[in-house]
């Protein structure tokens, strides 16, 4: 009996503490927690190789208009091909959530351009594509208008982006459709 009580209190334990971890992040030597303004956050972590800012709808009225806005930023770390990318999530200047990303990279990140194997397995978000495969050669924002303009009714506030990368005469170039900044697909493109 005692066995297994203690087996118990050892899951809970662990439970808690990776609790405590999705909560907070080690940058440099400092602990930054979720709830943390930006600028402290700015203070304790290297400078991210990546952003994204964007606004959502904080209410809808019945109507499904939106009523107020919030303010996202994004920020994406490496820390080097042995550790994980981190992503930190900012809802009006404050640190909202992380999240862990695949292994960095070794190179500074976007000065570097893949190939189109490579491309495949880059990551699923905008940050880890630049990140290993540079800027695309085409960029198309296909978002609904800012939050200042009305696109009717029922406007998702989602945003999409396409990316194209060319691999010259002898490949095919691929079409990634992004949504909220996550990879949704990559086709292949006819010459």
């Amino acid at each position: 009996m005692i066995r297994i009580h203690t087996l118990l209190l050892l899951i809970i334990a662990l439970g808690v503490s990776a609790s405590a971890e999705a909560r907070s992040l080690h940058c440099n030597g400092r602990l930054v927690h979720v709830g943390d303004p930006i600028y402290q956050v700015g203070r304790a972590c290297p400078e991210p190789f990546w952003r994204e800012h964007y606004e959502v709808p904080q209410y809808r009225d019945r109507d499904g208009r939106p009523i107020g806005w919030e303010r996202i930023e994004i920020w994406t770390l490496n820390f080097g091909q042995n550790r994980l990318m981190r992503r930190l999530v900012f809802s009006n200047g404050r640190l909202a959530r992380t999240e862990t990303l695949g292994y960095g990279v070794r190179f500074r990140p976007g000065s570097r351009r893949c190939s189109f194997h490579e491309l495949e397995n880059a990551g699923h978000t905008l940050a880890e594509i630049y990140a290993r495969c540079g800027e695309p050669d085409h960029r198309y924002d296909l978002s609904p208008p800012g939050p200042y303009s009305y696109a009717g009714p029922y406007a998702s506030g989602e945003r999409r982006e396409r990316w194209t990368y060319d691999f010259g005469p002898r490949h095919h170039a691929r079409e990634l459709e992004f949504i909220n900044g996550r990879l949704q697909r990559i086709e292949t493109l006819r010459r």
